[in-house]
């Protein structure tokens, strides 16, 4: 089942939210390159998740162009880039069609081009025959500086937050689905003008409990969970999963739950699920080292495994299904309200008993379980009660919650 990104991927120019004179602009290169001109190449820059990718595949979808795309992976390898790359700018497509060339990620090789990639790119533009259009986060990143000067600017703002909400509502009626307002609003507050993330968000919360909103928190949309999901998963390559890992304000502890949910839901092959997994669990151990001892070098270590180490496990066999929210915390949410009863419960009784609160979490309570179980058997739940009251000073709900809380224990 392709996930809502997927399923409502904009196929024209008029259906990327906002944006609306950085829309016009390509609406004319794709134009002029219909009509036979040869415009200057095109770098659209601008923040994640704004629809940058999607409408310059867009342009094609429109114009009938056929779409040749690279992204970071291709550009390390200078003697593949200009077999692929300069008898495709110098000849026409299939059925004599345009061919869009299509740069995406311009900007995240983790080191600078080499002398030769950059060379063949600079020459690509010098004789290509067919439009070319670079993506990039970051337009004045150093790795791209040979390419400023030679190509013509198109910038995509954050979304104002009423589109944002407007296409969420839209989405949400194609779906057929109900989601309170309030919902809905700090979803397109939370995402600050990132489209795509908004809609992975959407996507979360339909028909979720709303105590799952928290769990979202706000994000750098540089390293959306999803996009970094989308670069350990698919782009099996050491440098582009690790610089997606370490460039964004996610928790590692986040990122571990969601790719560990995520290894069998994206990985078909046996061999990539156990690799994915073996060194997962190396991460973990770092982990757990950084907190025992404190020592947070150990920090480094675990991302690189749980980034690079699951995508080279990558055997090129995977799944599109969507992401899965870690189950960890779904049940963390869940349970939250009981936990919150259960912090308050220990500190009422901190006084009483003189121990450490997470004592009597752990010790105290569970055995405070089982006097109530005898007791409600001897002398009746509501002499207990009156016990419970007199002695501890608890109630009838945190009797109920010290029994909810214990009954896995």
């Amino acid at each position: 089942m392709p996930s809502l990104c997927e399923k409502y991927a904009p196929i024209t120019l008029a259906s990327i939210v906002g944006n609306r004179s950085a829309i016009a602009k390509l609406e004319e290169f794709g134009a002029a390159v219909s009509s036979g001109g040869r415009p200057t190449p095109l770098i659209i820059f601008g923040h994640s998740g704004t629809g940058k990718s999607a409408a310059a595949r867009a342009i094609a979808y429109m114009n009938d162009f056929e779409i040749i795309e690279l992204n970071a992976s291709d550009y390390r390898d200078a003697d593949n880039l200009g077999k692929k790359l300069l008898p495709a700018g110098t000849s026409k497509g299939l059925f004599n069609k345009h061919s869009l060339i299509i740069f995406d990620e311009i900007d995240e090789l983790s080191i600078k081009f080499d002398a030769g990639a950059e060379a063949i790119i600079t020459q690509m533009i010098r004789v290509s025959k067919q439009p070319i259009i670079f993506i990039a986060n970051d337009y004045w990143s150093r790795k791209i500086v040979f390419l400023r000067e030679k190509l013509d600017q198109v910038e995509f703002k954050r979304v104002s937050k009423d589109e944002v909400l407007a296409y969420l509502k839209t989405i949400l009626a194609k779906e057929g689905k109900m989601m309170d307002a309030d919902v809905l609003e700090t979803i397109a507050n939370r995402n600050n003008g990132d489209v795509r993330g908004a809609l992975n968000d959407l996507e979360l919360m339909i028909d979720a409990p709303r105590e799952l909103l928290e769990n979202l928190g706000i994000r750098d949309r540089k390293g959306e969970v999803f996009s970094i999901l989308d670069k350990i998963f698919t782009s099996a390559n050491f440098d582009i999963a690790r610089n997606a890992a370490n460039t964004n304000d996610i928790s590692i502890d986040m990122l571990f739950s969601w790719v560990n949910e995520n290894v069998p839901n994206r990985y078909l092959s046996k061999g990539s699920i156990s690799e994915a997994y073996d060194n997962l669990a190396r991460a973990s151990m770092f982990l757990e080292n950084a907190e025992r001892s404190k020592y947070y070098g150990y920090l480094r270590y675990s991302s690189v495994l749980l980034s690079s180490g699951v995508a080279i496990a990558n055997r090129g066999n995977i799944s599109l299904r969507p992401y899965v929210f870690p189950s960890n915390i779904k049940y963390l949410s869940k349970t939250k309200k009981g936990r919150d009863a259960i912090n308050n419960i220990a500190k009422g009784l901190m006084p009483v008993l003189h121990m450490h609160k997470r004592d009597i979490i752990n010790d105290f309570l569970p055995l405070l379980k089982r006097m109530i179980d005898v007791s409600n058997v001897e002398v009746g739940e509501e002499k207990t009660l009156s016990l419970l009251g007199s002695k501890y000073g608890l109630e009838k709900e945190d009797a109920k919650a010290i029994a909810e809380y214990c009954k896995y224990r």
